[in-house]
């Protein structure tokens, strides 16, 4: 297998870094690379900082279908053997009390940061492009934010949203 898998991680984890996503007639960025920590895994307690989006890979191999078929390239011309193979990502986002982000002049922080994270994160992810990279997406779906909440004891803010993510495997 071509490297889709690190392809796809290191494209997404790059894009949330940056808060980049696509609007009507070109890109804007939610936020500065500085403003928001992206991990490619869990941090260690010590290395935590936040707020914080933390990429975890969940499953790999959903969507298989017409496994070793022959299909075309990229480039439509060249007939391979193939798959369509599908990766699963989770994406937390922690945000603690002291975390503040300043949109358009006013600070964001706790709940109202938390908001503007997960609708930033959910517009990233699914205008996230990989037509840098050798790798032919066929869908990909956002499976919406679930197990949002406060932890007092942590003080943390966090949810947590899905990402699937189907491309074309040839060989």
């Amino acid at each position: 297998m071509a490297d889709h898998i690190n392809n796809i991680e290191r494209t997404l984890i790059d894009n949330l870094r940056t808060g980049t996503y696509k609007t009507a007639t070109s890109t804007a960025t939610a936020w500065s690379s500085s403003d928001v920590k992206v991990f490619g895994q869990f941090p260690e307690t010590e290395e935590a900082e936040y707020p914080c989006i933390i990429v975890q890979q969940r499953v790999n191999g959903i969507e298989e279908q017409f496994l070793g078929m022959l299909m075309s390239d990229i480039d439509n011309t060249t007939i391979k053997r193939g798959e369509l193979y599908g990766l699963g990502l989770d994406i937390h986002i922690a945000v603690d009390k002291k975390s503040v982000i300043t949109v358009d002049g006013t600070g964001y922080k706790q709940r109202r940061l938390m908001n503007y994270l997960m609708l930033n994160v959910a517009n990233v992810i699914m205008d996230c492009d990989f037509s840098g990279t050798d790798t032919e997406l066929v869908s990909r779906y956002h499976t919406g934010f679930r197990d949002m909440g406060y932890d007092p004891e942590l003080e943390l803010w966090g949810a947590t949203t899905g990402m699937i993510v189907v491309f074309k495997n040839t060989r």
